[in-house]
């Protein structure tokens, strides 16, 4: 991996600093999203309080830098994980570490004898690319549907 940084098993301990560095992110470019320590913290409690959660933390000596935190799902053709969140600190992009915590996941994904990969991310911001560089790829049938309700 580029960098020194460490990964780790996501550990309870860490979600303190994985709540402030996702307000960090998605705050920030190109988000521009409104999260609060509150609204964080419940959809990341949704995440690594579910059933079948698993995750990995990246650290520069003691600061977090980034995380992936991933569910596994039984789907028809067996169980896959679904990666709910990958974020990197502003200041460690482009440096490998996005890629090297992927190459955890799907490590831990061929270690438990899941059979794919699945996550939702938007074609308007980098991680599109990103993902597709590392061989993700659009499915022809699936698609994400969304309706707000006001």
């Amino acid at each position: 991996m580029a960098g020194d940084g460490m990964i780790r098993a996501f550990a309870p301990e860490a979600f303190g600093a994985c709540r402030a560095l996702f307000i960090e992110v998605f705050n920030g470019e190109p988000w521009h999203d409104n999260w609060t320590a509150e609204t964080a913290g419940a959809c990341l409690r949704d995440i690594t309080e579910g059933q079948r959660f698993f995750g990995f933390t990246l650290w520069e000596g003691d600061t977090l830098i980034g995380a992936a935190l991933c569910h596994g799902k039984t789907w028809c053709r067996g169980r896959e994980a679904i990666v709910d969140e990958l974020f990197i600190a502003p200041g460690s992009r482009r440096k490998g570490y996005g890629s090297a915590l992927m190459e955890a996941v799907e490590a831990y994904a061929y270690e438990h004898g899941l059979t794919s990969i699945a996550l939702l991310t938007d074609r308007e911001y980098p991680a599109f690319g990103f993902y597709k560089g590392r061989g993700y790829r659009e499915s022809k049938f699936m698609v994400w549907m969304y309706r707000r309700i006001e």
